[in-house]
């Protein structure tokens, strides 16, 4: 689980800022060739384990052949510089585009396979590429390279050993400073909640195909120029050097440093390349010792380095949020909600059975029913997390019974879940940050440079999710991992993401379980306040006693088929109801605490 970016980010930057402004200025006190060697190795290996980060540790996206990725910018860089005699200036974007070509590839099956089976292809893809490395002699050189690659130059300026080291580390920084820009704006929150929690990221808008193929683009750049670097920085490449051991080697770095956290690519680099490094002088010793070290590394930091450094960042960096003045939530315009005749089966069972309902805008209709009655399945075939056998679903009059979940949740049409779906390395204002995703307007480009523009945007965001924390009386808890708060603070968090999408239609499904009397009756206002604002409510929910209070409307369903339905006075006492969902026991209804 990641950490959330909210937490200590201030004192890690400035950590991390310190670490490269020292390490910049050690070729000018450091002359020998060796040490600038190693030291250009470092950053070339750090560049492709921060874009792997980026991919597996953020986004869940395990791949164990991004050697490959690494093989295809330098070869590109070597055969335009050896064979066709280009400057390095020419063949690095070459590198950077055919790389991210190759990621785009190699992406395509992510897109229909779960994440290990995934893994398992990006393993063949290395393999394959290995392969023809080999036996393209005519393009690759085979078995025996690339020699002779010159170092850049710039005119009649040939760079020197020291000058690669800077330009490989300004590299490191600007991606560095480009990936913490990235993890802090909604496509971070996106990714984590890509690996975490991917019907989250669903219901709030985020296409996962475009999100997973941005996510490997990404990463393959980073590959890429980190290849070109390679190539130039060692003069000889062959096949041998893009072995499985370099993509293994990679993912051991990111997993040692930490998974998820913006600074573990940094530390796993140093502790897995560097740390041998040093030990060179101890010998037959030195591996005994890595080893042990390792061991210890294991067993005391479990989730890397970075995150056995993370209760430090915790302690001594706190969370500072803006404070806003308590608003209203804004006026929406409900949306009128048409079921008809759905039908839905898993096999040859039939979990719906011609179900129809019809809410008018700005009412609460309640779904209620005993247990496997299909009360969640018709919220998931209204949300297009299940397609429909048959039957239309409408909003406004517009059949949305072909368009995807995120699509759906784009147009306003957002929805809790029967169990909360928060992003638990995530903070619980960031988790509410996701609900804004689709209606955020600043670019990639803004956000990654961090442009004045996607600063504001970020500002306005954070106070709006403030408010609506505040709407639900959640405050107090914004900076906490979602994970950490108790599971009815959850659920409340739940509807804020939802209510900071402004949705026409908001579905909540089963949102008092496991609440007590007090949050009952702190629910029950809520749901009250958010009608009242406009937005049509669709509600599935045991606890009768709140639907009796909230509902204008009831649908019971029981086997997947509607049993009645009308207002709750009259449903709660119809004789079937009673007999086959409410034990015999009739719910008083107070006509003055519905809402009109």
């Amino acid at each position: 689980m990641g950490r959330s970016p909210l937490s200590g980010t201030r004192l890690e930057s400035r950590l991390v800022g310190a670490f490269f402004i020292a390490l910049a200025l050690m070729p000018i006190f450091v002359r020998d060739d060796y040490v600038l060697f190693i030291g250009t190795q470092l950053w070339v290996y750090f560049a492709v384990a921060l874009g792997l980060n980026f991919l597996t540790g953020f986004g869940g996206q395990t791949s164990i052949g991004h050697g490959a990725l690494v093989a295809i910018g330098a070869y590109i860089t070597a055969l335009g510089m050896v064979d066709y005699h280009l400057s390095f200036w020419t063949v690095l974007p070459l590198a950077v585009v055919g790389t991210a070509l190759g990621g785009a590839l190699m992406a395509i099956p992510a897109f229909r396979v779960s994440t290990w089976y995934f893994a398992l292809i990006t393993l063949a893809f290395a393999t394959v590429l290995q392969g023809l490395l080999v036996e393209w002699q005519g393009l690759t050189h085979g078995f025996a390279g690339v020699t002779g690659i010159p170092m850049p130059r710039i005119g009649a300026y040939e760079f020197t050993s020291r000058d690669l080291y800077w330009l490989v580390l300004g590299f490191c920084a600007l991606g560095l400073f480009l990936m913490h820009n990235l993890v802090h704006s909604r496509y971070g929150r996106a990714l984590q909640a890509l690996r975490d929690n991917p019907l989250a990221a669903l219901g709030n808008g985020v296409s996962l195909v475009r999100l997973k193929l941005f996510a490997f683009v990404w990463s393959a750049l980073m590959a890429g120029a980190a290849g070109a670097f390679f190539a130039v920085q060692k003069t000889v490449i062959t096949p041998e050097d893009f072995s499985g051991d370099m993509s293994m080697f990679f993912l051991l770095v990111i997993v040692l440093g930490g998974l998820g956290r913006l600074h573990g690519a940094l530390l796993g680099t140093i502790a897995f390349f560097l740390l041998p490094e040093l030990l060179q002088s101890l010998q037959s010793w030195r591996m005994l010792i890595y080893g042990a070290a390792l061991l210890v590394l294991i067993r005391f930091m479990p989730e890397g380095i970075a995150g056995g450094l993370a209760r430090f960042w915790k302690k001594a960096s706190a969370v500072t949020l803006p404070v806003v003045a308590q608003e209203p939530i804004p006026r929406l315009k409900g949306a009128h909600l048409q079921v008809r005749n759905v039908k839905k089966r898993f096999g040859g069972v039939f979990a719906l059975r011609d179900v129809s309902i019809d809410v008018p805008a700005g009412h609460i209709h309640a779904i209620v029913g005993p247990n496997g009655s299909g009360k969640t399945t018709l919220l998931n075939v209204i949300t297009r997390f299940y397609p429909a056998d048959g039957g239309s679903v409408r909003v406004d009059g517009a059949d949305v019974g072909r368009l995807a979940p995120e699509r759906l949740a784009r147009s306003g049409i957002r929805r809790t879940f029967q169990t909360p779906k928060l992003v638990p390395g995530l903070s619980v204002i960031e988790n509410v940050m996701l609900g804004a995703y689709a209606s955020q307007s600043t670019n990639l480009a803004q956000v990654a440079l961090d442009l004045p523009s996607a600063r504001r945007e970020r500002e306005q965001l954070t106070a709006e999710a403030l408010r609506y924390l505040s709407f639900v009386g959640l405050r107090d808890v914004a900076g906490t991992e979602a994970g950490e708060v108790p599971h009815g603070q959850q659920r409340l968090a739940e509807i804020a993401r939802a209510l900071v999408g402004r949705p026409q239609l908001l579905l909540l499904d089963e949102p008092a379980a496991g609440l007590s009397m007090t949050e009952l009756d702190g629910l029950c206002r809520l749901i009250e306040a958010i009608s009242k604002s406009g937005t049509t409510v669709l509600i599935v929910e045991h606890h009768l006693d709140l639907v009796a209070k909230l509902a204008t409307a009831v649908t019971v369903l029981d086997q997947g088929a509607v049993l009645a339905e009308g207002p709750p006075d009259v449903v709660f006492k119809n004789k079937q109801v009673l007999s086959a969902y409410m034990g015999g026991r009739a719910v008083d209804v107070e006509p003055e605490k519905k809402i009109a």
